[in-house]
């Protein structure tokens, strides 16, 4: 394998972490409430067919990148627009997500630091890395999530004392529209965002699968997600709501006796790693559709100057923490024709002109021999 390859191993965790990212941290509660961990069960039923068409995207011409391949697909008129379109959505969801984690560290940790300073440490940290290139960032995601998955499970052992199941009834209570929003906003945050990840392939060892590998990442994101939701909701119960962090809070109950306190403080460390993860493959993602729109050979330079868009975007987005949650509430609507729509009209373009060239070249070839099979006739003396 190269070097600067990503193996499988590396990409599945780098996929779990950037899934895992902000819903561990913003987890909680539904429109469906007690019924929310259903809607999560749903929502990775819902995202293996999307697992199959961004990987069929990256098979449908072997050995290019994701954005190359909607190129071919599409033609390059038509690919650019939808480049620039999955461009534009994913520099939304970096905005949020770096507003989102900086809001975390100031409202728990640093109350008397600015909040642009802790925006400004976050963006640098993440420049450095990605210019380092992006199996730095994968390697850096194999090595966190052990330390991430033993501690979600420490932590539902050790809440287990404060976990109440009544908060679970009754099942299937909600209305059905609300089931239906929990599905929606559970599908949409975090599972669909895995078109973002889909330009990471392009790195990945040529003897790994593209699939299982996708599948792998979002199954072992699937794990820690629904674990630490169900954590809060059997904690915290409807109060869920309440809290702008509640996997925080809820881990913030644990306590044995007066020797061992304040766990919330380890776990707190743990989610800033899962969030800079995922702030790392959304900036890559981004720079990695600009320098392929633009004709660039490499990403590196656009690192530097997209992060200080993300970096001024997030500044803009919101100017509290009430309305920054407010764009998360609408994001599942305004994201859906970007994660869902878009890729399924590529698929089904790059099938049907696939198809049309590969018939085209097995009309041609049999007139070709047919041509040179003619015996040339004997001239006469």
């Amino acid at each position: 394998m190269n070097k600067t390859s990503i193996s499988a191993k590396q990409m599945e965790t780098t996929i779990a972490l950037y899934l895992i990212g902000s819903s561990l941290v913003s987890g909680g509660s539904s429109r469906a409430k007690q019924d929310t961990w259903l809607c999560v069960l749903a929502a990775l039923v819902m995202i293996i067919p999307m697992i199959w068409v961004h990987s069929e995207i990256l098979k449908l011409y072997p050995g290019q990148d994701y954005f190359q391949n909607i190129f071919r697909a599409v033609g390059r008129p038509a690919g650019t627009a939808v480049s620039v379109l999955l461009i534009i959505n994913t520099l939304n969801i970096g905005a949020i997500v770096l507003r989102l984690f900086s809001e975390f560290v100031h409202i728990v940790n640093m109350t008397e630091t600015p909040i642009i300073a802790i925006m400004v440490c976050i963006s640098a940290v993440t420049v450095y890395v990605l210019s380092n290139r992006l199996y730095v960032l994968a390697r850096l995601s194999k090595f966190v999530f052990p330390f991430l998955l033993v501690a979600v499970a420490i932590t539902i052992v050790l809440s287990y004392k404060e976990m109440d199941w009544n908060h679970l009834k009754p099942v299937l209570h909600s209305k059905p529209a609300d089931l239906l929003g929990g599905v929606l906003s559970s599908f949409t945050i975090p599972y669909s965002e895995i078109v973002i990840c889909a330009p990471m392939f392009g790195a990945l060892d040529r003897k790994a699968k593209i699939f299982p590998s996708f599948l792998n990442g979002v199954f072992l994101a699937f794990i820690i997600v629904f674990s630490a939701n169900l954590r809060n909701m059997l904690v915290l119960g409807y109060s869920t709501e309440v809290f702008n962090f509640p996997s925080y809070e809820s881990v913030s109950v644990i306590s044995l006796g007066e020797f061992f306190t304040r766990i919330e403080v380890l776990i707190g460390i743990n989610l800033l790693l899962a969030g800079f993860i995922k702030g790392g493959v959304l900036l890559f993602s981004t720079c990695q559709g600009l320098a392929k729109v633009f004709g660039y050979k490499d990403y590196e330079p656009l690192v530097a100057p997209v992060s200080l868009l993300i970096l001024t975007a997030s500044i803009l987005i919101s100017d509290s923490t009430v309305e920054m949650y407010r764009w998360i509430e609408d994001l599942p609507y305004y994201s859906m024709p970007f994660q869902v729509f878009l890729p399924i009209l590529v698929l089904v373009i790059g099938k049907i002109r696939k198809k049309i060239e590969k018939s085209k070249k097995q009309g041609k070839e049999p007139a070709k021999e047919g041509k040179e099979s003619i015996p040339l006739k004997p001239q006469k003396s």
